[in-house]
């Protein structure tokens, strides 16, 4: 038990480290050398919604089920006895398989969540079912009577938060669970906190009283990186970042079955995503409104689609809580996701761990290489190049090239630019302006630097290196 915990105690020291690198101090724009390890492919991503429908009142036809890989329908409640609760809408539980079936989706049966309908904490029950051989049965058994009533493809258990004492009697619920699902064929997996402190909770112990015997039985994990509860933000990107490679770097979990999981609410107003951007548009591409008596923070679409990003090199796929919380037009996070993954489903490897992202005044700039005008790259002084005609256009530049002189005009409002092909500085309204990488034409096509171009007509270039994210505004 000893050894156990200084194991423990030596994993935390280096992850509180881990996480200290990660977080942005300053801005740098060199690249990521190591962004892109253990790529996922994007036709296996796992897109995952969770569906807490006795919680809202958006009706089962508003579910974007085709654009979802698998839906975690919650919750199904136990009680001290063993057994659980009945679920409230059973018909539109119905209702909601069989539209994920028809759609090709897989439908979860998450067991648990952090409160009861009443608002107690589950937790004590989950410890007196795991304690008892009678009542751990019981439970098992009345879970698997449910998937196999309502035809669940899995379950999910949602057990917040096993305790390091008690992690044999989690493991041993875990285990019986496995082995009664995999008689019917059906999957497992569990949600688990995020490398952080949540709600005033020892996230750490959680975490160490997951058995490495506990996570062989579950095809994948949803990591839960969110509700942190220090800094201003309660689900920033590196607290993703820090969680998933805890769980790849420590618990040599393999990045297929990880996934990260990111909120469509707020804190600490607990303001849902799609009332917020029903109070203004513009806010579905923020991650802060002053709302009232409390404020939220939140992620927007650019964080999602940052976290995404990450997610595609470095995990198996992303997870909503909760899709209900979704807008349904093009500020919907579930849409956004589904066009990214099906994007990049031709992209190799080495395309995706290579590929930058561009949010230029909010919204995603998209430089697809089937367009045939070039992508973004990292030159070899380790800064950002763009193709020139799209992105300046994008600003309402005109832009011309004379071959002769190999000199590239870019002209907007009371600004000229004037870029030389191979030289180390540019032509602003007739000042010379140093740069510290050059113009180049690569493949006939003609690449300006990012930086030094948009700084030329007063944009702020930001560079976020753990999801190659290029930030104009």
């Amino acid at each position: 038990m000893l050894r156990e915990k200084s194991k423990l105690l030596i994993c935390i020291a280096a992850v509180i480290v881990m996480a200290a690198a990660v977080m942005p101090p300053a801005i740098c724009f060199a690249a990521d050398q190591n962004a892109g390890v253990q790529v996922s492919r994007t036709d296996e991503f796992k897109v995952i919604g969770y569906y807490c429908g006795e919680q809202f009142d958006v009706p089962v036809e508003k579910l974007q089920a085709e654009k979802l890989t698998h839906v975690m329908y919650g919750f199904l409640i136990p009680t001290e006895d063993g057994t659980c609760k009945p679920f409230q809408e059973p018909e539109e539980l119905t209702k909601l398989i069989e539209t994920c079936h028809s759609a090709g989706t897989k439908v979860y049966v998450s067991v648990g969540g952090y409160f009861d309908k009443d608002g107690s904490p589950l937790f004590y029950i989950f410890e007196k079912i795991g304690a008892d051989d009678g009542l751990r049965t019981i439970f098992v058994n009345n879970i698997v009577a449910v998937v196999q009533q309502y035809g669940f493809d899995g379950v999910e258990m949602d057990w917040e938060y096993p305790r390091y004492e008690s992690s044999a009697d989690y493991e041993k619920t875990i285990l019986l669970l496995s082995e009664k699902l995999k008689l019917l064929g059906k999957g497992l997996s569990t949600a688990l906190p995020g490398t952080g402190s949540i709600d005033g909770k020892n996230v750490w112990e959680a975490l160490a009283g997951v058995t490495d015997k506990t996570i062989a039985c579950f095809d994948f994990i949803n990591l839960m990186c969110y509700d942190l509860k220090t800094g201003p933000n309660h689900s920033p990107v590196w607290y993703s970042k820090t969680t998933i490679n805890y769980w790849k770097q420590f618990r040599n979990v393999p990045a297929e079955k990880i996934v990260l999981g990111m909120p469509l609410y707020a804190r600490p107003s607990w303001q849902q995503y799609r009332f917020l951007v029903e109070m203004d548009r513009e806010n579905a591409y923020r991650d802060y409104v002053a709302t009232e008596p409390l404020e939220s923070t939140y992620n927007g679409l650019n964080t999602l689609r940052e976290k995404t990003m990450i997610a595609f090199r470095e995990a198996g796929g992303v997870m909503l809580f909760d899709v209900n919380e979704d807008t349904y037009d093009d500020t919907s996070a579930v849409s956004m996701i589904y066009d990214l993954k099906w994007r990049m489903m031709d992209y190799s490897k080495e395309e995706l761990k290579q590929n930058i992202s561009i949010i230029l005044d909010d919204r995603e700039l998209v430089l697809l290489k089937e367009e045939g005008y070039g992508v973004p790259f990292i030159d070899s002084n380790n800064r950002t190049l763009i193709p020139l005609r799209k992105p300046m256009e994008a600003i309402g530049a005109v832009v011309s090239y004379d071959a002769n002189s190999r000199v590239v005009t870019v002209i907007k409002n009371d600004i000229t630019v004037k870029v030389a092909i191979g030289a180390s500085t540019i032509n602003v309204n007739g000042q010379k302006v140093a740069m510290d990488t050059k113009a180049i034409i690569k493949d006939d096509r003609t690449y300006i630097p990012l930086r030094a171009i948009f700084y030329a007509f007063g944009y702020d270039v930001q560079w976020h290196g753990s999801s190659r994210t290029v930030i104009i505004s």
